[in-house]
């Protein structure tokens, strides 16, 4: 056996206590890695923004109407679940649901005519129709009625200037005590307009306390009627005599009672539509009407 030299017995002591040192020393934590930053996600948020409309994309028929002047065509939804906007040279506000999918109640509404080439109708027909929508991950807004027949896109249009819901709009008192007389009528559905021959014998004259008298060519009537909720007529005849042979007497009759909107149609004039806006009837301002 090889005897070990004092040298050699002292760097094997030294060498066995470095190792128990070691085995000692606390081993020091691993470093912290910094956690990765969270990936910014789309933000869903719709409310406060004023949206306007730009097309509408029908399935069905593979059209797309792109609307030419969207800031006329607006809406903006509220966190309290309201709404409000403009459709063309009307405005609107509502409610508006996210539960379930995506549904809008249209409330008080203006009834102005806007003129032959406004959308105003189908635009405020199709907000109605809404079943769906939400963010379309480009920065913009898309509504969907049943089935995703008919697609609204809307852009931002800015944030809205106020988080108060626009008050709802007042019934006009500026159609009472006036003559009205009926000049026209539009038929939309069948795209087609009558002119009325003879505008005075064909009146309604709205009072305050919410009744109203009229001509209907040779007969008279009187009735009531109410903005409480749209524009609602009730019309009874005076006397219900027969008129010369191409009188409008009968159909002013049934179309009074058939209104379901209007108002003033920010010319002067007078616009009342049954329901849908499938027939309008606009009539024009014939003077104060003699006191009662």
């Amino acid at each position: 056996m090889k005897k070990l030299t004092h040298s050699t017995f002292l760097l094997a002591c030294l060498s066995i206590v470095l190792v128990v040192a070691a085995a000692c020393v606390p081993v020091p934590p691993p470093a912290a890695v910094p956690a990765a930053a969270p990936t910014a996600t789309p933000s869903n948020a719709i409310t406060d923004i004023v949206w306007q409309w730009t097309s509408v994309a029908n399935r069905t028929t593979g059209e797309t109407t792109t609307v030419t002047d969207p800031q006329n065509y607006t809406i903006t939804f509220r966190d309290d679940g309201t709404l409000s906007g403009k459709a063309d040279c009307n405005s609107f506000t509502g409610t508006y649901s996210q539960e379930g999918g995506f549904t809008i109640t249209l409330g008080a509404t203006t009834m102005a005519y806007c003129g032959e080439a406004s959308l105003d109708q189908q635009y405020l027909e199709l907000l109605g129709a809404v079943v769906a929508g939400g963010p379309d991950g480009q920065g913009n807004l898309a509504l969907e009625n049943a089935g995703g027949e008919k697609r609204m896109l809307f852009v931002n249009g800015g944030p809205a200037g106020s988080t108060a819901p626009t008050p709802a709009p007042a019934p006009s008192s500026d159609i009472t005590d006036i003559v009205w007389k009926w000049q026209t009528l539009e038929d939309v559905a069948a795209g087609a307009s009558t002119r009325v021959p003879d505008p005075s014998k064909y009146t309604i004259v709205f009072r305050t306390d919410g009744t109203t008298t009229g001509q209907a060519d040779c007969n008279t009537f009187s009735g009531t009627y109410s903005q409480a909720n749209g524009f609602t007529i009730s019309v009874t005849p005076d006397v219900m005599a027969a008129c010369d042979q191409g009188s409008m007497d009968q159909q002013f009759l049934n179309l009074l009672d058939a209104v379901a909107a209007g108002g003033p149609d920010g010319a002067g004039g007078l616009m009342l539509q049954t329901a849908g806006g499938a027939q309008k009837l606009l009539f024009s301002n014939g003077g104060a009407a003699p006191a009662q």
